[in-house]
């Protein structure tokens, strides 16, 4: 269930961020002109309805558009690289949901958008069921009525039987002993339904038929069936609400006119007929489409038909372009929104450190990120809780550090903010976040966990008799360090943190940054390392595989940063223990065998990682994260000595009694 829950909640995150811009476009003009509207009532009753009708139909369509834009531009920049631009209308403001904390459960927001997302299902379920009822009435009326095609009514003036030919379909004609408003529906087989009492009046029947057959050639049903539909669909807008009912008055306002505008249409008696059929009842109005459904309008009708010019045109053509121009040009203002937000951050500004866990030891893959201001760990603070939030199956935690809380932590680097991000251990969960922090994903073999049955290829040794020797000394490995061009140009520098493997041959297995700096410095010292060649570890006169740990430092010229075009380069060298301070500091706890410690450096405390741990009188090993945080279970009692190096540091010895 908690599983559905965050699925509607994510869901509804993806669908508020798509559409909440184009619907306040849309909003926007459609009140505009509305408003418009309803200052000059006047306005031709023709330009009335087909404005409506434009707005209406325009907002299903702008969505429409953006999604189709969407879709083809990522189609042709796959295609054709980046040499197409999109020219979108960005998002004036970022709108996201904020998580409220809770203590334990599903998160507050989460609960929301997923009720959210519930109710807008009911709504729209409610209102198709609605539909769907009145159509089934629709059909079971239509099979039990006796009708006949109109072209064979005898009392049928020469005009209808005209207007009947011009619609191209077969117009079938039925009356009902009720008293009913003349009503017609059906796009493809139309049918027009009678009260009795017109049979014996044929002015009047004649005049009700051509009202209906208007409705026919206008092709009101069909529109009228679209505009329930978008209904539908956009329930929770009070202005399709509104929009729609007006609908229905003006477009009897427009037949009325189209119908008196033929001289042979006498304005008295239609008027009478109007007046006449008022009274009685609507035939499924919601769905078809009757002579007068409203009787609130009767005396704004009325009052039309008495003032009307005969021989003012009706003004079809113009109100028809009017339409289209309303029509794409709003669909066209909805479409023209980019609702995909920028990168979490920029390229150049990112500090990215990651630790990727293969040994499925740690249990998390880990991304930490050094804020390059200090106003942008909180501008995308919740960027991140949203990516927790709504994917809580890829996210083990997301944590701001700040101030001298990330100082403590994470060393002056992270003196304006730091982001830590802990994702599952599946390639999936990893790459999704790279994917949303706006980066490249890396290929999935290189995140699998080995399996905890490991095989003889996978195990190795932490500390060994004879521990390798790197053929040609360090001075081999820096000779072909290039410095970044982008960490020279961000201006930066630091340690990068190297573990591998080496194996039986002496070769480089398995390279990895424990401790990173960005910019492609991380990179740069895993192409070195991975070049590199070792007389390979002796564990009893054998060679074996030892697991072995280079931190390579990166340094500018002078502690400012280096424009692009400047002639100042940057240097890097791999640490030899004069370079770095050579004491480290170690905090244990013994929990009945389980002991748990870190490794820390002795004057900045900073914790060290790759330092290896082992436990004296057995083959027990192990490596610090990134951390510097390490744990080994200890079998048996007694007492239990742990020796800690570190290449560049002196070797520690700690006995521990259980």
């Amino acid at each position: 269930m908690d599983v559905f829950i965050f699925q509607l909640s994510e869901f509804a995150q993806l669908v508020f961020e798509t559409t909440w811009l184009p619907l306040v476009i849309w909003t926007v003009i459609s009140f505009g002109v509305w408003f418009f509207l309803q200052m000059f009532e006047n306005v031709h009753p023709i330009y009335q309805y087909h404005t409506r009708l434009a707005l209406i139909f325009s907002l299903p369509a702008g969505l429409l558009s953006l999604a189709s834009i969407h879709y083809i531009s990522d189609w042709i920049t796959a295609s054709a690289g980046d040499g197409l631009t999109m020219i979108t209308v960005i998002s004036p403001i970022d709108i996201s949901f904020t998580q409220v904390e809770e203590s334990s459960g599903i998160p507050f927001m989460v609960i929301v958008q997923s009720l959210a997302v519930a109710i807008f299902f009911s709504g729209m379920i409610f209102f198709l069921i609605r539909f769907c009822m009145h159509a089934i009435n629709l059909k079971k009326l239509r099979k039990s009525l006796n009708y006949r095609p109109i072209s064979e009514m005898t009392s049928l003036s020469p005009e209808n039987r005209g207007l009947a030919l011009a619609t191209g379909k077969n117009v079938q004609v039925a009356f009902l002993n009720s008293e009913i408003i003349p009503v017609t529906f059906g796009f493809r087989k139309p049918v027009i339904l009678l009260p009795d009492t017109l049979k014996s009046q044929p002015e009047k029947l004649n005049l009700a038929l051509r009202h209906e057959l208007t409705h026919i050639t206008q092709h009101d049903f069909f529109s009228h069936l679209m505009v329930i539909l978008t209904e539908a669909v956009f329930w929770f807008h009070p202005l399709v609400h509104r929009l729609k009912r007006e609908l229905v008055e003006y477009r009897e306002m427009r037949c009325d006119n189209i119908v008196l505008s033929e001289a042979s249409v006498s304005r008295k008696e239609y008027a009478s007929l109007l007046l006449e059929l008022i009274p009685m009842p609507n035939l499924n109005k919601e769905l078809s489409v009757n002579m007068a459904q409203e009787s609130s309008n009767l005396k704004k009708r009325i009052t039309m038909i008495t003032q009307q010019s005969k021989t003012k045109p009706i003004p079809k053509q113009t109100s028809l372009i009017l339409l289209g121009v309303i029509f794409i040009s709003t669909a066209l203002a909805m479409a023209c929104t980019d609702m995909q937000t920028q990168n979490v951050f920029d390229e150049e500004e990112l500090d990215l450190m990651t630790n990727i866990d293969k040994t499925g030891e740690q249990g998390f893959h880990e991304i930490i990120i050094y804020m390059s201001e200090e106003e942008q760990a909180e501008r995308h603070e919740s960027k991140l809780e949203q990516l927790r939030m709504l994917e809580p199956e890829h996210i083990e935690s997301v944590h701001v550090w700040k101030g001298d809380e990330a100082v403590e932590q994470f060393g002056s680097r992270g003196e304006k903010g730091v982001i830590q991000v802990k994702t599952k251990l599946d390639a999936e969960s990893y790459n999704n976040t790279l994917k949303a922090l706006g980066m490249n994903p890396v290929a999935p073999e290189s995140l699998t966990p080995q399996s905890s049955e490991s095989s003889p290829k996978d195990e190795f040794f932490v500390v060994v008799e004879e521990m390798p020797e790197l053929i040609g000394g360090l001075e081999s490995i820096q000779q072909q360090i290039q410095y970044p061009e982008m960490a020279r140009r961000a201006g930066i520098e630091g340690r990068v943190y190297v573990q591998f493997i080496v194996d039986e041959n002496g070769d480089v297995v398995d390279p990895q940054i424990i401790r990173g700096i960005g910019g492609g410095a991380d990179e740069e010292a895993l192409r070195v390392v991975s070049q590199a060649k070792f007389k390979p570890g002796m564990q009893r006169g054998q060679p074996v595989r030892v697991q072995y740990s280079l931190p390579i430092f990166f340094r500018l010229a002078n502690d400012e940063s280096v424009e692009s075009g400047s002639d100042q380069t940057g240097s890097a060298q791999v640490e030899t223990p004069e370079s770095m301070e050579k004491r480290m500091i170690v905090e244990v706890t013994n929990d009945d065998g389980k002991i748990n410690g870190t490794v820390l450096d002795g004057e900045t405390r900073q914790p060290l990682a790759g330092a290896n741990i082992t436990l004296v009188g057995s083959n027990i090993g192990v490596s610090s994260d990134m951390d510097g945080n390490f744990s080994i279970e200890a079998d048996g009692s007694g007492e239990y000595e742990l020796i800690f190096s570190y290449i560049g540091y002196e070797k520690a010895s700690l006995s521990i009694t259980r």
